[in-house]
């Protein structure tokens, strides 16, 4: 019996691989950005009621994490409004909902990975929506909905908000920089969007509780050295420059330590691979 799917933002990084990687028995309806609005939550709805989902799947998001501090009422919208009116629709279907987070819902102040309990305490606007996000979700359809914390994605759709992404956009400035300079202060784990999905799928087949998980490739580091490996993979000359920005990336402040735990999901045989693996896997198929 086919499943009928509702991928929204299924143009974007993560939803791309999610339709490349969909099970056989999946009908996957992706409407676009213009048929399926986020921004304007009782328009989605309406579309949302004709298309009959049994599984209902967020991969949209305002995510530009600078301009979420001059536009934080978009941000909320998008991350928080339109999410928990999806969540509420499916609640009422019947349908399990799945969403997505941010690493960016904690402070940076630990040392070690964060778990799913650990307090929440966001830097910055983009934080605050999400955060705000997720509390709506839990709170409206706990039963039903899984919400899933990752990091620093990247995959072969380049994000439309973000111009790219960061493994792209390193290699477009050695084609014409013999050196950059990158921050060295944020520690994290860069997670490919194609394990990402394959985890997603992992948690769907296993029928994993409703709740929240951390889903990221293992191990961690900082921006300048996963630059420094993206260059020796792919042979480029272009220097790399470490650089401690003491946490000053105006306008948004960021997380000095954003490593998420994925424990969860690990114990339910979902675990994904290193992030120099990812990243090996991903460049293969990069000119």
């Amino acid at each position: 019996m086919m499943r009928r799917v509702c991928l929204i933002g299924g143009s974007g990084q993560l939803g791309h691989e999610l339709r490349q990687q969909a099970p056989v028995d999946w009908e996957i309806i992706a409407p676009s950005r213009v048929e399926f609005d986020m921004a304007a939550p009782e328009r989605m709805l309406s579309s949302l009621t004709g298309l009959k989902p049994d599984l209902v799947i967020n991969c949209s998001a305002f995510h530009a994490v600078d301009l979420c501090e001059s536009r934080f009422l978009d941000a909320l919208t998008v991350n928080a409004v339109a999410v928990l009116e999806l969540a509420r629709w499916a609640k009422k279907a019947g349908a399990p909902f799945v969403t997505f987070s941010t690493d960016y819902v904690f402070d940076g102040v630990a040392r070690t990975p964060y778990v799913e309990t650990a307090p929440v305490n966001p830097l910055q606007c983009y934080g605050i929506s999400k955060v705000t996000g997720e509390r709506a979700v839990q709170a409206d359809y706990p039963e039903g909905a899984i919400v899933i914390r990752s990091c620093g994605l990247y995959g072969h759709a380049a994000s439309r908000q973000k111009g790219g992404n960061f493994v792209l956009n390193r290699l477009q400035d050695a084609a014409t920089k013999s050196q950059i300079e990158v921050g060295s202060d944020l520690t994290c784990t860069p997670t490919s969007a194609a394990d990402l999905a394959a985890g997603v799928l992992g948690l769907l087949g296993k029928k994993a509780p409703a709740g929240i998980y951390h889903l990221t490739n293992s191990g961690s580091c900082d921006w300048a050295s996963f630059t420094t490996e993206i260059m020796r993979l792919k042979n480029k000359s272009m220097r790399v420059t470490p650089v401690d920005r003491r946490g000053a990336y105006a306008p948004a402040r960021r997380p000095a330590y954003s490593v998420l735990d994925c424990g969860r999901a690990a114990s339910l045989g979902v675990a994904l691979r290193p992030w120099q693996e990812a990243l090996e896997a991903f460049l293969r198929d990069v000119d």
